[in-house]
C-alpha cells in the first residue's frame, strides 16, 4: 500500500480513533434502523390494525418525528452536562425499548406510544455521535471522519429493506421488530469503546439560551433554517417511496428490497466521497454541488414518473443515481464541530437536527394526504426537488470555519 493511503488509513483508525468511530457508527446505524424499519413495514402493520396508511399511520409517522426533537433537546442537554458516554448509552436503551414495544402494539394508541418511545431515542444518538468523533479527530480530518459516520444512514435503510422486505414477509412485522430490540446490547461494549465520560463543571455547561445569543445566534438561526429545509426534502422523497411502489405499482416486497440496497449503495459512496471532496474543495461549495444534483435528479423522475415507475429496473437506476446527492447529510456534523464549543456542541446539534426531523409532524401528513386526493406519489418528489434547490442557497448562510481553539 502506497504511504499516502497508508498514512490516511493510520490517521482515520488509528491511536483508539477507529474504535470510537465503529461504536458511534454501530450506534447510528441501529438508531435509524429501528426509525425507518417502520416504512417498510407499515402496508403490513396498517392491514393488521385495521388502518389507513395514508391517514393514521402518516400520522403515527409524523409523530415518532416529533418524537425524536424531544430525545434531541434531551439527550443532547444530558450529553454536554454529564457526559457523552451516558447520553449515548442511554439513547441506546431507550430506541431499543421502543422497537421492542412496537412488537406489541394492538391498536392505534399503542402503535403511536410505541413508536413515540423510539423517536425519543432516536433523537439523542446522532448529535452525540457527531460530538464524540468531532472530539475525537482533528479538523483536518474531520470531514472524512463524519462522512464515514453519516454513511451509516445509507446502511442502515439498506438493512431495514433487507429485513423489512424479505425476512417481514416471511417471520412476520412483530417479529423483526422483536429483533430489533437487540442493539440494547451494545451498551455492554460502550465502556471499552467510548473514552472517559467528561462530566463538566456547572459554569463550564452552556444553555439553550445562549445559543441564539451572539456569537451563537448566526450559526444558530442559519443551520436550524437549513435542517429544516434538508430534512423536509429526505423524508418526503425517500419515507414514502417504498408504500408507492407496494401500492401505486403492485410492487412485490422483494423488489422494494432490491430497490431500496440499490438506492442506498449509491447513498454509501456519496456520504464517503463528500467527506474526501469537501475537505479539498469546501464543505459549502460541495454542498451545493450535492444539492443541484439531487434536485435534477427528482425532477426528471419526477417529470417522467408515469414513464419510469412502468418499468422498475429503470426507475431504481434513475433514483440511486439520483441518491448521489444525498451525501449532503455528511457536512453537518462537521458544520456543528466548527461553530459550537465542546460544551454547547450536543445540544446544538441533538437539539437542532431533531427539530428539523420533528417538523416533519406536517409535512407526513401532508404527504399522506397529497397521495390520497391526487392518486400518486410522484408531488412528494417535487417537494423534495424543491427542498434540495433551496438548500442549496441556504447553505452559504452558515458559518464555517476553523475554531482555533480546536485545530
Amino acid at each position: 500500500m502506497p504511504a499516502g493511503p497508508r498514512r490516511v488509513r493510520d490517521e482515520l483508525f488509528g491511536h483508539g480513533r477507529g474504535r470510537v468511530l465503529a461504536f458511534c457508527w454501530l450506534g447510528w446505524v441501529f438508531d435509524f434502523y429501528d426509525l425507518i424499519l417502520f416504512a417498510f413495514l407499515k402496508v403490513a402493520i396498517a392491514r393488521d390494525l385495521g388502518l389507513e396508511v395514508t391517514g393514521p399511520i402518516a400520522w403515527i409517522d409524523g409523530w415518532t418525528l416529533f418524537a425524536t426533537a424531544v430525545g434531541g433537546f434531551w439527550f443532547g442537554r444530558i450529553a454536554d452536562a454529564t457526559g457523552r458516554r451516558r447520553a449515548l448509552v442511554l439513547s441506546i436503551l431507550v430506541y431499543s425499548a421502543g422497537a421492542f414495544g412496537t412488537a406489541f402494539a394492538q391498536d392505534y394508541w399503542s402503535l403511536l406510544a410505541a413508536r413515540c418511545l423510539t423517536g425519543i431515542g432516536v433523537g439523542g444518538e446522532w448529535g452525540i455521535g457527531h460530538a464524540i468523533v468531532a472530539e475525537t479527530y482533528p479538523e483536518r480530518l474531520r470531514g472524512r471522519a463524519a462522512g464515514i459516520l453519516q454513511a451509516g444512514t445509507p446502511f442502515a435503510m439498506g438493512l431495514a429493506a433487507a429485513v423489512g422486505c424479505f425476512a417481514g414477509p416471511e417471520i412476520g412485522w412483530r417479529a423483526c421488530f422483536l429483533l430489533s430490540g437487540l442493539p440494547a446490547l451494545l451498551v455492554v461494549f460502550a465502556r471499552a469503546a467510548l473514552p472517559d465520560a467528561k462530566v463538566p463543571k456547572p459554569a463550564a455547561t452552556g444553555s439553550w439560551r445562549e445559543l441564539f445569543l451572539p456569537p451563537f445566534a448566526r450559526p444558530s438561526a442559519a443551520l436550524l433554517a437549513l435542517l429544516l429545509v434538508h430534512m423536509a426534502g429526505f423524508w418526503c422523497t425517500y419515507a414514502w417511496m417504498p408504500t408507492a411502489l407496494l401500492k401505486e405499482r403492485g410492487a412485490s416486497p422483494a423488489f422494494v428490497g432490491v430497490y431500496q440496497l440499490g438506492v442506498a449503495a449509491a447513498q454509501i459512496a456519496a456520504d464517503v466521497a463528500f467527506g474526501f471532496l469537501a475537505d479539498r474543495y469546501g464543505r459549502r461549495r460541495v454542498f451545493a454541488w450535492f444539492c443541484g444534483l439531487f434536485t435534477a435528479g427528482l425532477l426528471v423522475v419526477a417529470w417522467r414518473y408515469q414513464t419510469l415507475t412502468q418499468d422498475l429496473a429503470w426507475f431504481t437506476l434513475a433514483m440511486a443515481l439520483t441518491g448521489f446527492g444525498t451525501g449532503t447529510w455528511s457536512c453537518f456534523g462537521v458544520l456543528f464541530a466548527v461553530n459550537y464549543p465542546e460544551r454547547l456542541r450536543a445540544t446544538a446539534a441533538s437539539g437542532f437536527y431533531n427539530v428539523g426531523r420533528g417538523a416533519q409532524l406536517v409535512t407526513q401528513p401532508l404527504m399522506g394526504w397529497l397521495a390520497a386526493s391526487t392518486g400518486t406519489y410522484a408531488g412528494a418528489l417535487h417537494v423534495g426537488a424543491a427542498m434540495g434547490a433551496l438548500s442549496a442557497v441556504l447553505i452559504w448562510l452558515v458559518p464555517d470555519r476553523r475554531r482555533p481553539d480546536e485545530a
